[in-house]
């Protein structure tokens, strides 16, 4: 199965970009530093978000298959920089007051599962082709 997304810029601002995936989503890469225009997140601040959505439902999906309400279920990520580039992605979980340590262990482990988080520790292919 492949799915497309798909970038689209505009002359008027060359660090801003349209990403279409079925919705539309705003990136907005900063010039110099970490500033930009503020119109959106950076790409790798969409990296981060992906991996915290992505964590945030794999352990959601897991919980609910055993019967577990994780209601009010945080999932936030610190990213590390040396200049531009990401050098630590810090996932950081806060879970339901109402689960026992076993249920925290046993989603601790879940949490490193999410496809996401696989494609960041994993080397994946990427192959640039001109069309």
């Amino acid at each position: 199965m492949s799915r497309t997304a798909t970038v689209t810029t505009g002359p008027e601002v060359p660090s801003r970009v349209e990403l279409s995936t079925g919705m539309t989503v705003v990136f907005d890469q900063p010039q110099d530093g970490r500033d930009g225009d503020l119109e959106g997140p950076s790409s790798t601040e969409g990296v981060s978000a992906a991996l915290a959505s992505c964590t945030a439902v794999t352990l959601n999906v897991y919980a609910s298959r055993k019967g577990w309400d994780l209601s009010g279920l945080e999932v936030s990520v610190e990213t590390d920089y040396e200049g531009p580039n990401p050098t630590l992605f810090k996932v950081t979980v806060v879970y339901p007051e109402q689960l026992s340590e076993d249920q925290i262990e046993r989603l601790e482990r879940i949490a490193t599962r999410c496809p996401v988080h696989r494609l960041l520790t994993e080397v994946t292919p990427i192959k640039v082709v001109t069309a």
